[in-house]
């Protein structure tokens, strides 16, 4: 029967754990999902404290999905890890980005998903929707959308609850080095399995690709159609007097200086994310002799932080949105991964060779919000269903293009900029938007 067929998910961050919760719950009862790290893996873009849940997009395919997502965000089952507090998006005047912001507007607008976003244009109305950010230096530029259906989730936390419903679903998970993937199994031209670190080799009827930035590392043909960055970020404390004033603080997000969240209730943690177009780390050699970017993860290099132009670029955010916090110590700095295609439209889509193998991966810094119903999606690739099969996600070649939601159009590597030291222990990713 279909539903007995077994099913090997390697990746366990959000599209596996999506895909591995929707397989289950359609009836699939063979499903494996490994990883190096338990789920949620700390490698995974979605170990974090927050992350952005908007429905914004300039992309009508996205702008649909997003509205169907925070629907999804709403259910129970995300009650304690989904925090509907709105957000505030905006640019100083980056003609691309106001022409993003409008054509977003217009998405949600013939989506009818405009209720509760307005245009804001000055600093009234921006201290009227957050009032946190009377504390700013100077607001007189600011313009961009006030989003009241928006909001932010406890990235970490979110996964662990849809990978617990996962594995009461029957789901199995296998971590460690029998959890690693090495590389294909191949055999006369056929694929035969998924080598791990301890020398084991898994086998399966499917096979499905969910390993976000070490995609191009494990399958170096990737590496043309993919390109691994990562982002920063810190953290300041908060006293507990300060922490109240910023409790249910909107999500703000400017295009040129980066974005924040309202502090964690435990730590009192404000996450700070400066804006960028990430960094590289160009040491990966494909079979045709060029390089691509792969992933140095701070699970391998707990003792790196983040390089001194992207601290510097954090304290500049602090002195201009929250200057009463200025000089404080930035805690848990750290870089987190994600992968970009080249349009930024995801990959899902079968391998060009090895057709029992789903790729799922290109998340492009924007999938952690659809968590609750990505996962369905990749189901109906893996299922040949159209709702899953989308021309915009298939395998080709795509010209490059850059991503305007970010500011500038240099990537620097790593290796050029230097990595400071890290002097807590980080737990947190860049938010996605």
């Amino acid at each position: 029967m279909e539903f007995e067929k077994s099913i090997l998910i390697i990746g366990n961050g959000t599209f596996g754990i999506s895909t591995a919760f929707h397989l289950a719950k359609r009836g699939y009862l063979n499903i494996t999902c490994i990883d190096k790290h338990s789920y949620p893996s700390i490698d995974s873009a979605g170990y974090d404290l927050n992350k952005i849940i908007r429905t914004e997009y300039d992309e009508p395919l996205y702008a649909e999905m997003a509205l169907e997502a925070i629907q999804a965000w709403r259910d129970p089952l995300f009650k304690d890890v989904f925090h509907e507090t709105g957000w505030l998006v905006t640019t100083c005047g980056e003609p691309e980005a106001s022409e993003h912001l409008r054509q977003s507007y217009e998405n949600l607008k013939n989506s009818n998903g405009i209720s509760g976003i307005e245009f804001v244009e000055t600093p009234e109305d921006l201290i009227r929707h957050v009032p946190q950010l009377k504390h700013a230096q100077d607001l007189s530029t600011w313009k961009g959308l006030w989003n009241k259906q928006a909001g932010w989730a406890h990235a970490h936390d979110a996964m662990k609850v849809l990978g617990d419903e996962a594995k009461k679903l029957g789901v199995k998970f296998i971590s460690g080095p029998d959890g690693t993937m090495t590389n294909l199994q191949v055999s006369d031209g056929k694929l035969a399995g998924i080598n791990v670190a301890s020398g084991k080799t898994h086998t399966a009827d499917q096979y499905i690709l969910c390993t976000g930035a070490n995609s191009p590392a494990l399958l170096p043909e990737l590496g043309h159609h993919l390109w691994s960055k990562c982002w920063t970020l810190a953290h300041i404390e908060l006293t507990e007097e300060e922490a109240a004033e910023y409790k249910n603080m909107p999500v703000v997000d400017n295009h040129e200086l980066g974005f924040f969240f309202e502090p964690d209730a435990k730590s009192r943690w404000i996450k700070i994310c400066n804006a960028t177009q990430g960094y590289q780390f160009r040491t990966g050699v494909g079979p045709d002799g060029k390089s691509y970017s792969v992933p140095r993860y701070a699970s391998d290099h707990p003792e790196e932080g983040i390089p001194k132009e992207a601290e510097d670029a954090i304290r500049k955010f602090i002195d201009n949105l929250l200057p009463q916090f200025s000089g404080r110590p930035l805690l848990g700095a750290a870089i987190c991964w994600c992968t970009d295609s080249a349009d930024s439209h995801w990959l899902i889509s079968r391998h060009d060779k090895y057709p029992e193998l789903l790729l799922a991966t290109g998340d492009s810094g924007h999938g952690f919000k659809f968590l609750p119903t990505i996962g369905s999606y990749i189901a109906d690739a893996l299922e040949g269903k159209e709702k899953g099969v989308k021309k915009e996600w298939q395998l080709r070649d795509r010209p490059w293009k850059r991503d305007v939601t970010r500011p500038g159009d240099v990537v620097k590597d790593l290796r050029d900029v230097g990595m400071g030291v890290r002097e807590m222990p980080a737990q947190n990713c860049k938010s996605e938007t």
